[in-house]
């Protein structure tokens, strides 16, 4: 797909500076060795693999961290609910666990498009003092369950749009916006297919698709405040 190169940005925006992109490749560092301190506390890997095949996907396991966050995919054909729940409660019950929530989005529950699942997020604080969001998915179908976004950040990241996509992130996972209006595969695909590079730019790219920016924010439905 060819990029987009006709995105307009503020000149201030158009330049990381050294400290910001050492910083960011820091900090991404520190919170990847973070999450591996996490899987091991809890013990995800004994405790999970059991009910089928473990997979970790998204930004823990591509090195594209701006905050505490895990992503779990266990492929795990025909598992009831009621197995799934047995699997995960050693977490329910373990002293760091602040809150566990579940959904069903399996059988006439199971959303659009999408395959089904069990779906549990986790709120844990670490042995650190930090609060870190699991997000663990029983996926149902057969085989192996396909991650095609996350297999093709692994073919086509580089170090140019790492950076791009830790600059963009780090700024918008702290807007009200973000996991809302605007998610990490809109930030992935502005980058590696639109040839964004810059915040102002991923502004530009988001306008154009009639999503919310940082300066005009979503319009409200009838009723809403």
């Amino acid at each position: 797909m060819a990029h987009e190169h006709n995105f307009t940005s503020a000149p201030s925006e158009e330049c990381l500076t050294k400290e910001q992109r050492e910083h960011l490749l820091k900090h991404q560092h520190e919170l990847q060795k973070e999450a591996r301190r996490v899987l091991a506390e809890l013990q995800i890997t004994q405790l999970l693999s059991q009910a089928g095949t473990l997979r970790q996907v998204g930004s823990a396991e591509l090195g594209l961290m701006v905050w505490r966050d895990i992503d779990l995919a266990i492929s795990s054909p025909a598992l009831s609910i009621e197995r799934a729940y047995d699997f995960m409660r050693s977490l329910y019950i373990h002293p760091g666990v602040k809150e566990v929530s579940y959904f069903n989005q399996s059988g006439p529950f199971s959303l659009a498009g999408l395959a089904e699942r069990y779906y549990f997020a986790v709120l844990y604080n670490s042995t650190d003092g930090h609060e870190w969001k699991l997000d663990i998915s029983f996926w149902l179908g057969e085989g192996l369950h396909p991650e095609p976004i996350h297999e093709a950040l692994e073919r086509q990241l580089t170090e140019e749009t790492r950076e791009a996509i830790l600059w963009i992130k780090d700024i918008w996972f702290r807007l009200p916006t973000y996991r809302r209006d605007i998610y990490s595969t809109d930030i992935y695909d502005a980058v590696l297919q639109h040839g964004v590079r810059t915040p102002g730019q991923f502004d530009s790219y988001l306008a154009a698709r009639g999503k919310p920016t940082r300066t005009n924010k979503p319009r409200q439905t009838p009723g809403q405040d």
